[in-house]
């Protein structure tokens, strides 16, 4: 069982896939519906991914498509987003390791008072 974080359920071999055929787009940018092809992530999935993470993604015109980010933090960098997500997901890791130690922790305490 993997536990979650992010507010995008996004796994980072997935994330590569949508960053990478993104970027192979191009400036005139792609479709959901193409990239959920492309990439075997759903739509919605897709859309929540798309729309949280502004630095990597840019909305071309508000229509339904979508490219890498030249502007933003990373300026259009696949690798650079690509050890960003890496970073989040390790930070996202350790933070429910350590919620899960100190329930471990609390439970046990309980349990050994009574």
């Amino acid at each position: 069982m993997r536990f979650k974080l992010r507010d995008t359920q996004m796994e980072f071999n997935q994330a590569k896939r949508v960053i990478e055929s993104l970027a192979a787009h191009g400036r005139a940018g792609c479709g959901i519906i193409t990239l959920a092809n492309q990439t075997d992530v759903t739509q919605s999935q897709l859309r929540e991914f798309l729309n949280s993470n502004k630095d990597f993604f840019s909305q071309l015109d508000n229509e339904s498509q979508y490219t890498i980010n030249v502007f933003g933090k990373y300026q259009g960098s696949v690798e650079a987003m690509l050890e960003s997500f890496r970073k989040r997901d390790k930070a996202a890791r350790a933070l429910i390791l350590l919620l899960m130690i100190i329930g471990v922790f609390f439970l046990g305490y309980l349990l050994g008072s009574e």
